[in-house]
């Protein structure tokens, strides 16, 4: 129980930002077949962030560094 309350609290820290802004409501137009496909670990949401950072040529950070180097830094073919 403890650790469900400590994420709870972590998300706070996200409060008074907009809807678009706020990771609460990052999945709230995501079909429920997604959710629960991603849950399961049948596919890599961590991998599909990295490749939509490289699409937009973005580093971790966010920063522009172009989209052959955004691809090399996330590991993306």
């Amino acid at each position: 129980m403890t650790k469900k309350i400590s994420k709870e609290q972590d998300l706070k820290k996200f409060d008074g930002r907009s809807d678009e802004l706020d990771p609460r409501y990052i999945f709230n137009m995501t079909a429920t077949q997604l959710l629960t496909e991603a849950l399961k670990g049948e596919f890599d949401i961590t991998y599909l962030i990295r490749k939509q950072l490289a699409d937009r040529g973005l580093d971790k950070g966010g920063k522009w560094v172009g989209f052959d180097k955004a691809k090399e830094l996330h590991q993306i073919k």
